[in-house]
């Protein structure tokens, strides 16, 4: 498979198997204690692994176009479409993923999948795309990287102040209302970076266009908040 995106050899190798249907090379990616949490299944160490590979990657005869690769703070997000014989009710078409990679000598040390929040590839500076990748995975410790010591968020009149309180934050609101999150826009407004993306799940209005705004300082999220995209210019 060939693609204009720079890769470490070992995820070259790991699409290349998935789309050429070589299982044994695919397996041969992973680390001996690698784990892939994928559609919130926890498979640990290679035989799970194969296992999981098989039925979702080789019987289905799943292919994987990369659209975009970004290395964030932890390790290395793909997207890819995903096509395939496998069973396309109730999922978007096309169907963009994440593949959320992290290599330890050479090796896959874990790999979790899921829908992307970005499938239109847009460019964000590392610590905002940090972020999005952080919640996608629910990865607490991630998004507490993402912010400075002294951070703020505000979000429905309330504010948030550092890593930790802004975190749980975040991810406990998103879990609680199932939040899916689609990126379509980011644009820079006089050093503010405004996220433009349209988020669904279980409240009231979804899906409900939303404006976050970031204010970064040496690398990290200082200020953040989060406001209803009502149109006005």
């Amino acid at each position: 498979m060939k693609n204009k995106f720079q890769l470490p050899d070992v995820i070259r190798i790991h699409f290349n198997a998935a789309n050429t249907d070589n299982p044994a090379t695919f397996i041969s990616t992973f680390g001996d204690n690698a784990v892939v949490i994928d559609a919130g299944n926890k498979y640990h160490e290679k035989t799970p692994i194969k296992e999981w590979s098989e039925e979702t990657y080789f019987k289905d005869h799943l292919r994987l176009k990369i659209t975009n690769v970004v290395k964030d703070i932890k390790g290395i997000v793909v997207t890819a479409i995903a096509t395939g014989d496998f069973d396309k009710t109730g999922i978007p078409d096309p169907l963009f993923l994440d593949f959320h990679f992290i290599i330890i000598e050479s090796k896959i040390s874990l790999l979790h999948i899921v829908m992307s929040s970005n499938s239109k590839g847009i460019i964000l500076p590392t610590p905002i795309a940090t972020y999005y990748h952080a919640c996608d995975i629910y990865d607490v410790s991630l998004l507490e990287e993402c912010f400075k010591e002294n951070a703020v968020l505000h979000d429905e009149d309330t504010d948030y102040h550092g890593p930790i309180e802004i975190s749980n934050h975040i991810l406990n609101a998103n879990r609680d209302a199932n939040v899916t999150l689609e990126i379509t826009d980011c644009t820079n407004q006089n050093n503010v970076i405004v996220v433009a993306a349209i988020l669904s799940g279980n409240f009231e209005g979804s899906p409900l266009p939303m404006d976050f705004h970031f204010s970064l300082d040496e690398g990290k999220i200082k200020f953040f908040k989060i406001i209803p995209n009502t149109g006005d210019k």
